[in-house]
């Protein structure tokens, strides 16, 4: 039998089987291929995140797009452990650290940092703000730093305390000066003075100025000086006087409010006064009668007892009745003194006394209690004259009535 015209089934079955072949070959090589490409253009990176490691696989040519492709826009504050410009290379470790916000008042002076540091502490270190062993702060130095931080930085200086003289000195920050006071445990009275309200707060190189005052009550007993009463009296001759009731001085209490500042008094004010024993006053008869001249006023001559006295005799004190001091002389204007019973010779009458032929003026310018009527006393320098003279009779006249 033959055949014709036909295909050889054979032969099909083979072009099938390569063509699949070859199709599935080149399958293969494209995976291959594809992937070999792959792995030469991709890397696998570690990157740390705030402390948070990611693995990652990219395509990306450098760490600026990788930043990109991670959503992780990068500030010139952050910490960056590489280069944005570096390629990347495969299993490199990029570090990335977000800075955060901090913004720092000193003594109300706000300015605004970032930083990458994890505590309060170390931020300040890094910027070199020093903090003295006084100033406040108002966070403590080991808190973590977290974006928006405020921190306010209260410096302290120093403050002069005058309490009454005694100075205080005290580093102090916001304080108000009654806070001050009392860390210093220094207390005021009512009536003290400061220059400062209690409220007020304390000011940098400020002086704080206290006036101690005290006020205290002081009794003192005082004499009432006692006063003169003049009465006329008709019995006793014109230009005498006498005592006729002694004076006698009162007692009162006064109190005073004496105010001190800082221990020296200011002011001594008079608050109060009690009388404790009253003033008796003293009288004085004042003579009003004409005296009656017995001394023969035309000058002739009348006879009269004398004695002699001296300037300081026993009740004597040195000046005669009418003021004259005659401590030092027996003389008045160039004339002896002698003392009269003004009723018979008035007082600054001018005589002439005659002693046997001798005779001198005298000036009646004293009395005396045992002058009475027609007797005289002699003003001499020495008591042996006057002892010597004893009792004598002279003859006066008259040359001036006084």
């Amino acid at each position: 039998m033959s055949v014709t015209g036909g295909a050889n089934p054979v032969k099909k079955r083979f072009d099938i089987k390569k063509t699949l072949l070859i199709l599935l070959t080149a399958v293969v090589l494209v995976g291959i291929t594809s992937y070999i490409a792959y792995e030469t253009i991709t890397a696998e990176v570690t990157v740390v995140q705030n402390g948070e490691e990611v693995e990652k696989t990219t395509a990306a040519n450098n760490v600026n797009e990788l930043m990109d492709e991670l959503g992780i826009d990068v500030s010139k504050h952050d910490e960056l452990s590489v280069s944005l410009e570096d390629e990347l290379t495969d299993g490199m470790v990029i570090e990335y650290k977000e800075a955060q916000e901090v913004n720092v008042a000193i003594d109300d002076q706000e300015e605004t940092y970032y930083t990458t540091q994890e505590q309060v502490k170390d931020f300040l270190e890094e910027e070199s703000i020093d903090l003295s062993d006084h100033d406040q702060v108002s966070v403590d130095l080991n808190a973590e730093i977290k974006d928006g931080l405020k921190i306010d930085i209260d410096r302290a200086f120093e403050v002069t305390v005058n309490d009454g003289g005694e100075e205080h000195t005290a580093m102090v920050t916001n304080q108000s000066v009654g806070e001050l006071l009392k860390d210093l445990n220094i207390e005021l009275s009512d009536h003290d003075q400061i220059n400062a309200e209690l409220d007020d707060s304390v000011q940098n190189q400020s002086s704080i100025d206290i006036v101690r005052v005290t006020k205290e009550k002081v009794t003192e007993e005082v004499e009432i000086p006692y006063e003169t009463v003049r009465e006329n009296d008709s019995d006793l001759l014109r230009g005498n006087q006498e005592v006729v009731k002694s004076g006698k001085e009162g007692k009162k209490v006064e109190t005073y409010e004496v105010t001190k500042e800082n221990g020296e008094v200011v002011s001594r004010e008079l608050v109060d006064e009690e009388v404790v024993e009253d003033s008796v006053n003293q009288v004085v008869a004042v003579g009003t009668k004409a005296p009656v001249t017995l001394v023969d006023s035309k000058g002739e001559w009348m006879n009269f007892t004398s004695t002699k006295y001296t300037a300081f005799c026993d009740g004597c004190t040195g000046s005669t009745a009418t003021g004259v001091d005659v401590s030092n002389t027996i003389y008045y204007n160039g004339m002896r003194i002698i003392a009269v019973d003004p009723s018979v010779i008035p007082l600054d009458s001018i005589v002439e006394v005659k002693v046997g032929n001798n005779t001198f003026k005298a000036i009646a310018k004293d009395t005396g209690g045992a002058i009475k009527g027609k007797k005289i006393d002699i003003l001499v320098d020495s008591k042996q004259e006057a002892w010597n003279w004893g009792y004598r009779s002279v003859q006066v006249r008259m040359l001036k009535e006084g």
